[in-house]
């Protein structure tokens, strides 16, 4: 007789492989996501010195810069545990990543190595580089568009994950990319790719700009002289300056974005619109939290502005400039309303209020300083940063669907690899080790090459795309009749535009209920909860 021993394929993690990525996910956004800001900042301060012959802001650049090269190479090194992490836990989707972006990894690590040897060669040659200051703050300046560009190689894989059904293998290779094995440029600049650079880089610059300008906070609390925190208070006004500027492009970006998302990504955008999948964890509707949080931000930053320009402050933000593109941030809160409930719309409003009634609490209490308004906004948009990360890996679907088939096309195992499992991580997966014959062999099950024949749109992704041009899904949801026919009919009369077709497919979905029982899922109700 053989001897069977049961052995587990997976490798295991304490905690579960996915609070594994998750946590070094998670940790690696917050980290990395501050060299845009810092970088900018750093060549900032650096021209103002220069330019008012004021030795201290110089030194005040390279005490940021210190902070900037401990924390590049802390995130470089838990990138790497990230990709040790995916390679082992998650060996079917690295492998994929891994084949079709290999020369993209290969610039990626590149770059790393290169910035990471410039920024800390950057702060070491400081004095040494004292008698040529053009030349430092050239090299300096460079730091920033080389960091744009690193975003820029890694969101080509990261947008892909997203909006991965546009890249088809076929026509990649058909596309004249045949010759480079390893580098797929239709799954690199799919549709998500543009948006997600500039968000991810405009957010980037707001979020280093504000944890720099946290830094000169903290320096104001301990600071004994009032010259010296004078000098901290100037330098904290500039990156707060340049944080909050980046922060109010965001609403127009974000809203291009949620547009790709809506057309490209439909399970991922009703996850994060209706509050579905994972998007939701204990209890908690991370990205509206995250949205209420950035509702007060904005209202804090109003009210700092607003004083700083009244009293004249050194580098007060154009108040004209401020509430033109807070009226933009208006405007993108009302089509969240629209999409989600316009409780979401009263709630942010309530937050941004509450926030300006702090900040201007903190700036009366500290005799004008900005110092507690500095450390808050660095802190809030730590948690920012984090959440964002999250619910944009949350809300996604898994990389490979559960039952290996074709769903609403947007499967992620892509035509043209036959070398994937079915499901990612079937935890009830067993291999039996055998010892002697192995007569079983004949009868084993070989993983299968999964097809993506062209689907038509389902009713669901129909009732997504066409049906939310006036009004939430969460009216579909909790709409108690029947006559189907008659309602659909009466939107298309509105100007809602479908063919014959889509409207037949979307009233056929309708009928059977589906939509209604979908919605017994975790979301929002219409009082804006859970």
């Amino acid at each position: 007789m053989p001897m069977l021993a049961a052995a587990n394929p997976f490798i295991q993690f304490p905690g579960g492989a996915k609070f594994a990525i998750g946590f070094l996910g998670i940790f690696h956004t917050a980290v990395a996501s501050l060299a845009i800001g810092f970088a900018f900042v750093v060549t900032v301060l650096q021209i103002i010195g220069y330019r008012r012959r004021d030795v201290r802001y110089d030194l005040l650049a390279k005490r940021v810069q210190l902070w900037h090269v401990c924390i590049y190479n802390i995130g470089t090194i838990n990138a790497i545990g990230l990709v040790f992490a995916l390679s082992g836990l998650y060996p079917q989707f690295w492998s994929q990543i891994f084949t079709q972006f290999f020369w993209t990894l290969m610039i990626e690590e590149a770059l790393f190595f290169m910035l990471a040897t410039t920024l800390t060669l950057h702060y070491f040659f400081w004095d040494t580089l004292w008698g040529h200051k053009k030349l430092q703050i050239f090299m300096g300046a460079m730091l920033t568009p080389f960091f744009f560009l690193q975003f820029y190689i890694i969101n080509g894989m990261g947008a892909y994950m997203l909006t991965p059904d546009f890249a088809q293998g076929q026509v990649s290779l058909w596309s004249g990319t045949a010759a480079i094995q390893g580098w797929d440029a239709l799954a690199f600049y799919n549709p998500s790719f543009l948006m997600l650079t500039l968000h991810r880089g405009a957010a980037n610059f707001a979020y280093g700009a504000f944890f720099v300008a946290a830094i000169c906070g903290i320096w104001l609390y301990r600071a004994n002289k009032d010259d010296v925190g004078r000098w901290y208070e100037s330098g904290g006004r500039v990156a707060f300056s340049v944080a909050f500027t980046a922060f109010l492009m965001l609403p127009v970006i974000g809203f291009f974005y949620a547009w790709v998302l809506k057309y490209h990504a439909r399970e991922a955008y009703d996850n994060l619109m209706v509050g579905r999948g994972d998007v939701v964890a204990g209890g908690i509707d991370w990205w509206w939290t995250k949205q209420l949080i950035v509702a007060a931000m904005i209202g804090i930053g109003l009210a700092f502005a607003r004083k700083a320009a009244k009293a004249r402050r050194e580098f007060s933000m154009p108040m004209a400039m401020v509430y033109a593109l807070s009226l933009l941030y208006l405007m993108f809160y009302v089509g969240m309303a629209t999409q989600m409930t316009w409780r979401f719309l009263w709630g942010s409003l309530a937050a941004a209020i509450l926030g300006a009634a702090w900040a201007h609490h903190l700036l009366n209490r500290h005799d004008g300083s900005a110092r507690a308004l500095f450390v808050l906004m660095g802190v809030l948009s730590f948690v920012t940063v984090c959440m964002g990360g999250y619910v944009r890996e949350a809300a996604r679907p898994r990389f490979v669907s559960p039952t290996g088939e074709n769903v609403a096309g947007f499967n992620r195992i892509p035509p043209y690899s036959d070398i994937y499992h079915e499901a990612e991580r079937p935890e009830q997966l067993r291999i039996d080790m055998v010892r002697g014959e192995q007569p079983y062999m004949d009868q084993v099950v070989r993983p299968r090459r999964l097809e993506m024949p062209d689907v038509e749109p389902t009713g669901a992704n129909l009732l997504s795309q066409r049906c939310i041009s006036c009004h939430t899904l969460e009216r579909v949801h909790r709409y108690k009749g029947t006559d189907w026919q008659r309602v659909v009919g009466r939107m298309r009369a509105y100007g809602t535009r479908m063919t014959e077709g889509q409207a037949a497919g979307i009233i056929a979905y309708l009928e059977t209920g589906e939509a209604q029982r979908n919605s017994s899922t975790p979301r929002r109700d219409s009082d804006g909860g859970q």
